[in-house]
């Protein structure tokens, strides 16, 4: 990354609190177009989220990359929608199944439905369905888990490379290769545990309703939309 990309991400950084994050990283990777700049815009985007509330120098620690994996769990470390589709715009690569969700929750149902074998026992009952959400959520996690590791690999390269480029070190050419093939990794890691998070979530939502002895209904999103609109305007 040259002077002035470099110029421009502090520029960035002095005046975070009136421009939109994302757009800045974004408009920043644009006008470079390279792997290094999209660690800024990763950078950019993971410290908002670890940086606690009020505090621009205290880092809560990220519990949820070592705790056992649950929904709970699950939420913490899924890959934000926003995020998702600036990465993918970013390095021109396919966006998620944006309704991989809503088709999880829907085969889901079926698959309990047409269950035979399912105990009579409520507590039995309750067991066995929450046994078949267990494996999608510990896969949609090891892929969070994943994803970050490989940021952080990412991360390293893009030092190196700054590094030598700074010092005038050699080798450049390698640790550039290095360093697009982290990056690319990342970025389509992000993507694949985004799709597993919704995958685990649709799945949730199955799994609750027959736990509940609901019936079950696809997920209106116009209704979901008109309920946020009028707490909205209730506040």
């Amino acid at each position: 990354m040259g002077r002035d990309a470099t110029k421009r991400f502090g520029a960035n950084r002095r005046d975070k609190r009136t421009k939109p994050v994302h757009k800045q990283c974004l408009a920043a990777c644009a006008a470079v177009r390279s792997p290094l700049n999209a660690q800024c815009l990763f950078r950019r985007l993971k410290m908002q989220n670890e940086l606690k509330p009020m505090n621009s120098n205290i880092i809560r620690f990220p519990i949820e990359r070592v705790a056992t994996p649950t929904t709970d769990v699950l939420r913490a470390l899924a890959p934000d929608a926003r995020q998702v589709s600036l990465v993918a715009e970013a390095f021109g690569i396919d966006e998620p199944d944006w309704i991989i969700r809503d088709r999880a929750d829907a085969e889901m149902w079926a698959n309990v439905a047409t269950r035979t074998n399912l105990p009579a026992d409520a507590a039995r009952r309750r067991a066995a369905l929450e046994a078949m959400l267990k494996p999608f959520v510990k896969e949609a996690a090891r892929l969070c888990r994943k994803s970050r590791e490989d940021a952080r690999r990412s991360g390293e390269a893009a030092g190196k490379l700054l590094a030598a480029r700074n010092e005038g070190g050699y080798w450049l050419e390698a640790l550039e290769d290095a360093l697009t093939s982290r990056t690319y990794a990342w970025a389509s890691g992000l993507i694949e545990a985004y799709e597993a998070c919704q995958e685990a979530f649709g799945t949730e939502r199955a799994i609750g309703i027959a736990i509940r002895g609901e019936r079950w209904a696809p997920v209106d999103h116009d209704k979901d939309v008109e309920v946020l609109l009028r707490a909205a305007a209730a506040r």
